[in-house]
């Protein structure tokens, strides 16, 4: 769930996860931001209806130039607490230019959620025309790391099906 990036990494996420006989959802917004969620009427409709056992979040791309990023803090954890305990990963978006200290603040506020800091795990991505958002091959390499890193973060055989580790193994 989330903004334009949500849309462009869940469409190929999707296809490896329903390939493995996953069922999934995406919900996206164009554009979206993190308080349109936290505070908005549709996140528990939407959970409420699909009762997922895995949330990805990716969100904050379209304020990664907000002058005061700690003022997002109440609505991360807002999100996070409409979640109801279900595991959840808050995927950064693979950043194209520096931010303003939003990103640390989705780490540090995000808490039960595992956050996956794309730009760590894949780098410069290829990009599209716009030189933001992931080009076709962008989204392709983006999901596929997304993806292994979610297998090293499963735990099997844990109390829930996706069940996650504190700690990613390498």
């Amino acid at each position: 769930m989330g903004d334009s990036f949500a849309a462009a990494l869940g469409k190929e996420l999707g296809k490896h996860f329903k390939a493995a006989g996953v069922r999934t959802w995406l919900e996206s917004k164009t554009p979206s931001y993190i308080g349109n969620w936290a505070f908005g009427a549709e996140l528990p409709k939407i959970l409420a209806n699909y009762n997922p056992d895995l949330v990805l979040v990716t969100l904050g791309a379209n304020e990664i130039e907000v002058p005061t990023p700690g003022d997002r803090a109440a609505a991360i954890k807002r999100l996070v607490e409409k979640l109801a305990g279900r595991p959840c990963v808050w995927i950064l978006p693979p950043l194209w230019k520096p931010d303003t200290g939003l990103m640390q603040v989705i780490k540090e506020n995000a808490s039960p959620c595992r956050v996956l800091d794309s730009s760590s795990l894949v780098g410069d991505l290829p990009r599209g025309r716009d030189g933001i958002h992931p080009s076709n091959e962008g989204r392709k390499v983006w999901a596929e790391a997304v993806l292994l890193w979610l297998r090293r973060a499963r735990v099997p055989h844990g109390p829930k099906p996706w069940t996650l580790a504190e700690e990613t193994p390498p």
